[in-house]
């Protein structure tokens, strides 16, 4: 008897270890992160911003592997479907919660297939115009909407629901263009062959300091652009911050899921990452796992309430 219980005790000390070893010898070799994206927009700017400080923490190489298309189902797929071990990472934005609003048919469960790990920025929202329109603000847009209903385009990078939001609120007709990422977007915007965008302001600060696009409002306020008008003012129930966030393949350790958040949380606090995201417009995150599956829940929730009363049928 006691030669049993000694054995059952050492195997009980080797289970309960198992979690923690996890974590102790993670990563072990080269860490993929997928970003659902093409190149040029704002997942790809905080996944270089914070990669060089995780491949220092990890002394592992940090690669970015970009899968765009179908509305960032192909790089989120790819994700979800790898092996839950730590070495495929996704990171994704504001559209992963959208997505059941959208579409009828995902290839996966956005609510079971992946597990949170952390928000890496936030960043708020803006309503961009091509210097060529004659808006200079929110209240001059709604005018010239209620105008011209139907006659304006307005970009978006990927979907169109916080468009529709700003519509239903203002009871305007505005023509939605969805592009797959904000690099075509801002391309075709500083080219005039769009004369409106919606983006995060970390995707648009450029075209915007560089004069080639006004910014007419923002989400919420913005240490980028202090200057910039909140559009709730103009618009109350606007609401539609942008966040960039890492998810996991559902079956990751929970000991793995939690030394990610850490070690990117610690990433956020040091001051050259702190400036480089308000460069871009980001404010940085970090909070934990079960506050950032909370708040996907949430917004899952809210768009599909946009979608309903904006009579948009998942496809």
């Amino acid at each position: 008897m006691r030669i049993t219980t000694l054995c059952c005790t050492a195997i009980a000390t080797v289970l309960f270890a198992g979690g923690p070893l996890h974590a102790q010898t993670y990563p072990a070799k080269m860490v993929r992160v997928v970003i659902p994206f093409p190149v040029g927009g704002s997942s790809d700017a905080n996944f270089r911003i914070i990669s060089p400080h995780l491949a220092e923490r990890w002394k592992q190489q940090v690669i970015l592997d970009p899968r765009p298309g179908a509305a960032t189902m192909v790089g989120t797929e790819h994700a979800a479907k790898s092996p839950p071990d730590g070495y495929t990472l996704l990171l994704t934005s504001t559209q992963f919660p959208q997505m059941p609003a959208l579409f009828a048919k995902i290839p996966f469960d956005p609510l079971t297939d992946l597990v949170p790990i952390t928000i890496v920025s936030i960043s708020p929202q803006t309503i961009v115009a091509h210097p060529s329109l004659p808006v200079k603000n929110i209240r001059e847009l709604v005018a010239l909407a209620k105008a011209r209903p139907g006659q304006l385009n307005l970009g978006n990078a990927g979907n169109s629901l916080p468009t529709y939001l700003f519509c239903m609120l203002t009871n305007t007709k505005i023509e939605t263009v969805p592009y797959k990422g904000a690099g075509p977007l801002t391309t075709d915007l500083m080219g005039g062959h769009i004369p409106l965008a919606i983006g995060a302001v970390s995707s648009m600060q450029g075209v915007v300091r560089a004069g080639r696009a006004r910014i007419l409002g923002v989400s919420s306020p913005s240490r980028t652009f202090p200057e910039a008008p909140v559009i709730s003012k103009d618009v109350p129930g606007f609401d539609a911050d942008a966040w960039f966030g890492m998810l996991a393949p559902k079956g990751t350790p929970r000991e793995i899921v939690q030394r990610v958040r850490d070690d990117v949380a610690a990433v956020l606090q040091l001051p050259d990452v702190q400036k480089r995201m308000l460069d871009i417009g980001g404010e940085p995150g970090g909070m934990q796992p079960e506050e950032f599956a909370q708040r996907i829940r949430r917004e899952m929730e809210k768009w599909k309430k946009v979608a309903a009363v904006a009579n948009i049928k998942p496809q």
